[in-house]
């Protein structure tokens, strides 16, 4: 059985969450209400999926995220909110979170949600899927064009490495990473690194 912890500032939240589970394949082991006693739980009990709030007291669920992923990297983070923006999404993603549903989300997208996680995909909630498809047709992104090598540069990128790193993991000179992530930035129209990066993590060419 699959092991959830929920964290939520919202006793009603938490609570229908825990009626939600009660009728599922998935075991809730634990709760919090705040962002630092999220993290100190979930590391102790260590479920299988944590179930986070952005928006929480003491530690926001992007910060709880980071800190998961660097001392517990097998547990699978699935980020529940209400916030639609593009920012929050990119910026959970690249803390490390598995997932990102908002919290309209019916009960069927959920479960199937972090049985995708818990398969090593990543999920995000079918209504910003939507959106990045419609402006997939309106022509704002320019993904296809990106070659394999690129890709290869675009996915060091995400992780923060620099060009010399990026350079020694893939065995190719400073000059060529330099060329590489220039043509990344055209391709995708945008304007420095981490732009590049935050189009990439949201059309889900990189993930």
């Amino acid at each position: 059985m699959t092991r959830v912890f929920i964290a939520d500032d919202h006793n009603i939240v938490r609570e229908g969450l825990q009626l939600l589970f009660s009728t599922s394949p998935f075991q809730v082991i634990g709760e919090a209400s705040d962002g630092e006693s999220a993290l100190r739980k979930i590391l102790i009990d260590l479920p299988d999926v944590a179930i986070l709030d952005l928006n929480m007291p003491e530690m926001d669920g992007i910060e709880v995220t980071k800190r998961i992923k660097e001392k517990a990297p097998e547990i699978k983070v699935i980020i529940l909110t209400i916030y639609t923006e593009e920012k929050f999404l990119v910026e959970s993603m690249l803390a490390g979170a598995d997932g990102y549903v908002l919290k309209t989300i019916n009960k069927n997208e959920l479960f199937y949600g972090i049985e995708e996680v818990c398969r090593g995909q990543k999920y995000i909630d079918g209504n910003l899927m939507q959106r990045a498809f419609f402006q997939v047709i309106r022509g704002e992104q320019k993904d296809s064009v990106l070659t394999d090598r690129e890709l290869d540069v675009l996915k060091l990128m995400a992780r923060g490495k620099t060009n010399k790193e990026i350079s020694s993991e893939l065995y190719i000179g400073s000059d060529t990473v330099k060329e590489y992530v220039t043509a990344i930035m055209k391709k995708l129209d945008s304007k420095n690194r981490t732009d590049a990066v935050a189009k990439a993590i949201r059309n889900q060419i990189i993930l």
